[in-house]
């Protein structure tokens, strides 16, 4: 069936959920790493490497999942693993009604991949950026999407590759109940992105060396590709689904997928896809499907599909894959937080949050934002996420609510140190300047 605007926008609309159905969605990227080299797993060749690790994952009733003949990832139940394109191994898990759920699942997973990786010697690390490893030692899935996007990446910015096989995530995933709710959340969201993105900054090192940013990680998606990334300027005045909408299709497509086949359309334009001049795609009629997987490949700060993502975390601990969702549940999952929030920050412009975001990478706590460091903000937005997550009321076997999660962020403001801060010390301190050192005693 022909679709039109109207159907694209509408996409949007089929996302809102029931309050009493808003579900958390967590997905995290972690490195592998050989625990004698300290460099990536190679694909093949001597152990230990990828192939034997995605064996002994079939072995525990994972699904392979193969792209002509590749293996791209697995699935078991509801769970998913896919490969980035440097064989960051992500986690998409299932949705869940609560932070106490993620953690159960979050640790299931993890306890299951390391006791797979450790038997094999095999380190897990949540960074946000690859510390001792040029790109040409990286190894490359070839998947086509992957492909298609290392053609265009150079010609849209300078660290595009280094985006796609050296960074390592942590996003969250959160519902909306309406336009106007998506609205409300879209701009409290981005408004506090540059306060997030310093509490989970985790990436202060590069090519064997500490590189002067908290974040190497954000540094590197501010120069990846401008048309698809960073904080969108309407999220902040005017916003609306159809505004999302027109903004998605003026962003540059990839790639369209019928049956099995990609079909390679980088550079091409979804709005004259949608009404049939784009000549080299007129045989092929857009789908949903088509809009779906267009969507995917816009990276900004928060994206929308049908619900919003959160994507201004490094990859991060252990325990921080329950403190980061607890951060954003606790002000965007109460409606008397969320308008809090909101009244705190209605009056911040894009241009102000902008300079933050790309001002915090370097300065930190230290990044001025409405006339208060990011500090300041800080301290204010973890009291708003603990007074939400404690009137949500979710309780534990212990009695306890979700606000427990956010011990960690706590101790990171009041010792105004980041986990990026924390890890150059123990780099100096501790581990005498010695990467591999590091690698081995943080791995999980």
């Amino acid at each position: 069936m022909k679709i039109d605007k109207n159907d694209l926008i509408n996409f949007f609309n089929n996302g809102c959920k029931k309050p009493e159905n808003r579900m958390i969605g967590t997905e995290h990227e972690k490195f592998l790493f050989n625990l004698t080299t300290c460099k990536p797993v190679n694909i093949s060749g001597p152990e230990p490497n990828l192939d034997s690790i995605f064996q002994k994952l079939k072995a525990n009733n994972w699904n392979e999942v193969k792209e002509n003949g590749v293996t791209i990832g697995f699935k078991k139940e509801k769970l998913n693993i896919t490969f980035e394109p440097g064989y960051q191994i992500e986690l998409s898990g299932d949705t869940q009604s609560n932070i106490h759920q993620t953690c159960i699942e979050v640790n299931s997973y993890l306890k299951e991949l390391k006791n797979i990786c450790t038997s094999m010697g095999v380190g897990i690390i949540g960074i946000g950026f690859i510390p001792n490893v040029k790109i040409e030692e990286v190894p490359k899935l070839e998947k086509k999407r992957y492909q298609i996007m290392r053609d265009y990446m150079p010609n849209v910015g300078t660290l595009g590759l280094d985006m796609m096989h050296r960074t390592a995530a942590t996003q969250i995933n959160i519902d909306y109940t309406s336009e106007n709710d998506f609205k409300k959340k879209c701009k409290v969201a981005s408004c506090i992105v540059p306060i997030a993105a310093t509490l989970f900054s985790n990436s202060p090192f590069k090519d064997n060396k500490l590189n002067n940013f908290l974040s190497n990680r954000s540094y590197i998606w501010q120069d990846t590709d401008k048309k698809r990334s960073g904080l969108l300027p309407f999220f902040f005045e005017n916003n609306s689904f159809e505004k999302y909408c027109d903004f998605a299709l003026d962003v540059p497509m990839y790639f369209i997928q019928r049956g099995k086949e990609i079909i390679d359309c980088k550079g091409l334009s979804f709005k004259k896809f949608l009404v049939n001049s784009e000549k080299s795609l007129e045989k092929y009629e857009p789908t949903l499907d088509d809009w779906k997987n267009h969507l995917s490949t816009i990276f900004t700060e928060v994206r929308l599909k049908q619900y919003l993502e959160i994507r201004s975390a490094d990859s991060c601990s252990w325990s921080g894959i329950c403190s980061i969702p607890a951060f954003w549940t606790g002000i965007l999952y109460h409606d008397q937080v969320l308008d809090e929030a909101f009244d705190y920050v209605k009056n911040w412009k894009y241009e102000e949050v902008n300079e933050a975001y790309y001002g915090f990478v370097s300065k930190g706590f230290k990044t001025e934002l409405d006339k208060k460091n990011i500090k300041k903000h800080a301290e204010y937005f973890l009291s708003l996420s603990r007074k939400g997550l404690e009137l949500r009321n979710k309780l534990n076997a212990n009695n306890e609510d979700e606000s427990c999660f956010l011990n960690e962020i706590e101790n990171i403001i009041n010792k105004s140190e980041t986990p990026s801060e924390k890890l150059a010390s123990r780099y100096k301190n501790v581990y005498n300047n010695n990467l591999n050192n590091l690698l081995k005693n943080e791995a999980f």
